[in-house]
């Protein structure tokens, strides 16, 4: 299983976040500077410690987005609810701040920005009613986030579809 216990930490950079991007319509360019958002040097340094946290969290939901039912749903013992996680992942992987500290540490190339932006756009842009496991293998707009993550993977040179646990708790049953 998976233990969420980075949700309080990142509830206050959520919080903070949505206040910004809440008076903008479509894609907002998160790569403004950062220090005019609110940030000081000495606490984008310290996001800078962990960017490989902040890459894996934009790899595996990748990832998680080329899953079929079968593939998510043997993701259980990890995820705990593989669905909600779905896009949980992907909520934290674009918290603004955690998305430019990938890029401004040069973990994938500015070139792709738009790119992994128009795809959470997509993605948020799911109608609610659909997401439900009766129409991840059906349904058309999740036939298209699955190809289309598929082809961002492949854009960034990566090879592997194995979710990385590297920063996963599992716990296991006695």
């Amino acid at each position: 299983m998976k233990l969420n216990f980075l949700n309080k930490f990142f509830s206050s950079i959520k919080q903070k976040d949505k206040a910004e991007n809440e008076n903008v319509a479509g894609i907002k360019d998160v790569t403004e500077n950062l220090e005019d958002n609110g940030f000081t040097q000495e606490e984008l340094l310290e996001y800078d410690k962990h960017v490989h946290l902040y890459y894996t969290y934009m790899i595996n939901s990748l990832i998680l987005y080329t899953y079929n039912v079968d593939q998510l749903d043997e993701m259980a013992p990890i995820l705990i609810d593989p669905l909600a996680e779905l896009y949980e992942e992907l909520d934290y992987a674009f918290l603004p701040v955690l998305f430019n500290t990938i890029f401004r540490n040069k973990l994938i190339d500015d070139s792709f920005k738009k790119d992994l932006l128009n795809f959470k756009k997509k993605v948020d842009d799911i109608p609610v009613e659909i997401w439900d496991w009766d129409f991840l293998d059906h349904h058309e707009t999740w036939k298209n986030i699955r190809l289309e993550a598929e082809m961002l993977l492949n854009k960034l040179n990566i090879e592997t579809r194995t979710y990385n646990t590297d920063y996963t708790t599992i716990l296991f049953k006695k």
